[in-house]
C-alpha cells in the first residue's frame, strides 16, 4: 500500500518506485535528514496497567513514540535502546567528510516504523559489458518497533535499470560472519559499534571487486532456453517454471528486458531481478521493501546463489 512509504528523498532520479523527493545533488548530513522526513525523535514512553486503585508501570516493557505526531512505533523491552535518526545518518560523517561515500537516498516506511540510508562508494562504476555498469552502495536500514537490529551491508546496484543486484552467496546472517555484513544490536554499546564505518567501506570495497568478476562470469556463459528454464525453476524450486505466472515476465526480461539480450547467464539472472524490482508484488512501495528487506531479497540470493552453480 502507497502509505507504506511515508517519506523520502533520491539524488537526481527516483528509483524503481517514483515516490519521494528528487534532489539535484547530494545533500549533507543535515540536508538528508530533513529532506528525508526523518527529523524526528524516537521517544521512550512507560506503560501503565491499573492494579487497584492505582497505575503502575510496567517493569519490563516501555513504548516508543514518535516526536511531533506521538505516533506510536512499537512496544519493546527496557533493555532496548533505539538508535535516533541522527545518530544513524552520522555514522556516515567520518565517511562523507573523507569523500569517501555520498548519500544517495533515504526514507521512512510504515509511519516511521523502518528507515534507511542508501550512500554510493565513489568508486567508478564498472561496466560487465558494453554499457552495463554496476555501482557499490552501502545501505544502513534499522527499525523502531523492535522487529530487527541495525543492519549495514554492501548493496551493488545495476546502473542500466536500478536494478538491486546481490552479491550474497549466503544469507544476512552467514554473510555477517564472513564480515560482509554488520548487526548491530539495540544496546547500549550502539555508539561503539558504529565505530566500524571505515571497516565496513574497506570491506564493501573488496566485496565489489569479486562481484564483478561473478558478474563477468555471468557475462560470459552462454545459456540455451532449456538452461534458463531450469535455472528459473531453481530458484522457484519448481519442475515446472513455466507454470508460474511470472515465467513469462521473466522470460521477456531475458530477451528484451534493459541491457539485455537473451544469450547469458548474465542475462537471464538480470531478467530475473528486473522482475524483482520492476514488476513482483501489487505496488512500488511493496517492490521496494521487499527488494531491500522482504521475500524479494531471499529471492535474489537465491538467484545469485543459482546463477554461480550453472558457472
Amino acid at each position: 500500500m502507497t502509505h507504506e512509504f511515508e517519506s523520502g528523498f533520491f539524488v537526481k532520479e527516483p528509483a524503481w518506485h517514483r515516490l519521494g523527493k528528487v534532489l539535484n545533488n547530494p545533500p549533507t548530513t543535515e540536508q538528508a535528514i530533513i529532506e528525508a522526513g526523518l527529523d524526528w525523535k524516537v521517544l521512550e514512553e512507560p506503560i501503565y496497567r491499573q492494579q487497584e486503585d492505582e497505575f503502575v508501570s510496567l517493569p519490563t516493557h516501555k513504548c516508543l513514540i514518535r516526536s511531533g505526531d506521538q505516533q506510536l512505533l512499537g512496544v519493546v523491552s527496557k533493555a532496548y535502546h533505539p538508535l535516533q535518526n541522527s545518530e544513524a545518518f552520522k555514522w556516515f560523517d567520518v565517511l562523507l567528510h573523507e569523500g569517501d561515500v555520498t548519500l544517495e537516498a533515504a526514507g521512512s516506511l510504515k509511519r516511521g516504523k523502518r528507515i534507511w540510508i542508501l550512500a554510493k562508494i565513489q568508486m567508478n562504476p564498472v561496466e560487465i559489458q558494453e554499457g552495463d555498469a554496476i555501482q557499490p552502495y552501502l545501505l544502513l536500514h534499522n527499525s523502531h518497533d523492535g522487529s530487527t537490529a541495525i543492519w549495514i551491508q554492501f548493496t551493488p546496484i545495476r546502473v542500466v535499470c536500478w536494478n538491486t543486484l546481490s552479491w550474497a552467496s549466503a544469507s544476512r546472517f552467514e554473510e555477517e560472519k564472513k564480515r560482509k555484513a554488520f548487526r548491530i544490536r539495540h544496546n547500549s554499546n550502539i555508539e561503539e559499534k558504529l565505530a566500524l564505518a571505515h571497516l565496513a567501506l574497506d570491506l564493501s570495497r573488496r566485496s565489489f571487486n569479486t562481484a564483478i568478476d561473478e558478474y563477468k562470469a555471468m557475462a560470459t556463459k552462454p545459456i540455451s532456453r532449456e538452461l534458463f528454464e531450469l535455472y528459473i525453476g531453481n530458484i522457484f524450486s519448481s519442475d515446472s517454471p513455466t507454470e508460474n505466472w511470472a515465467f513469462p515476465l521473466i522470460q521477456e526480461n531475458f530477451e528484451a528486458g534493459k541491457g539485455n539480450g537473451g544469450k547469458t547467464l548474465w542475462d537471464a539472472y538480470n531478467g530475473f531481478t528486473e522482475w524483482l524490482d520492476h514488476q513482483r508484488g501489487k505496488s512500488e512501495v511493496s517492490r521496494l521493501e521487499s527488494a531491500w528487506f522482504g521475500d524479494s531479497a531471499r529471492l535474489r540470493i537465491k538467484a545469485h546463489r543459482e546463477a554461480l552453480a550453472l558457472l
